[in-house]
């Protein structure tokens, strides 16, 4: 006799049996409310967040809004479609796609540090591109087989 303890779960998948889309929606949504978080955190420190606004040259502070947008969309957005592109053409769709994101989050940090702002708010801006990366990379590294099982899909 098999109890209700016994019994696997139906309708429930790990996260590595999901749609790479729903995990990285659900990544990305962990990821823009920490890079609040840490915009958040930053100002109550007292770094001013600002910078000057595109073709203007006066310094505004940057909405934390911003913040959310971008892990969304370029980090979310991004990375997922980079892990579907690995998954479907590499060899390794894996280490592909944690190779490719490293090198993505390094290059990510041209903005940050070519823009006109402080250097707190520049390190705040760094942190913040880290901190998006440590949530979506190993989700959707996670959610990517190790080698590519030859369906073409």
């Amino acid at each position: 006799m098999t109890s209700s303890r016994d019994a696997a779960p139906v309708g429930r998948r790990s996260w590595t049996e999901r749609p790479l889309w729903q995990v990285g929606l659900a990544a990305a949504l962990v990821a823009a409310a920490a890079s609040v978080i840490v915009y958040v955190a930053a100002r109550a420190a007292g770094v001013p967040m600002e910078l000057t606004e595109v073709f203007d040259d006066h310094f505004a502070r940057m909405p934390v809004m911003n913040m959310a947008w971008a892990a969304l969309l370029e980090g979310g957005v991004g990375g997922t479609a980079l892990a579907v592109g690995c998954r479907r053409w590499s060899r390794r769709p894996r280490s592909t796609f944690v190779a490719l994101a490293t090198i993505g989050v390094i290059a990510s940090f041209a903005l940050p540090v070519t823009s006109d702002a402080s250097t707190a708010t520049k390190v705040v801006l760094s942190i913040s591109h880290v901190v998006v990366a440590l949530v979506i990379v190993p989700a959707l590294a996670g959610a990517l087989p190790s080698r590519h099982n030859g369906s073409g899909g």
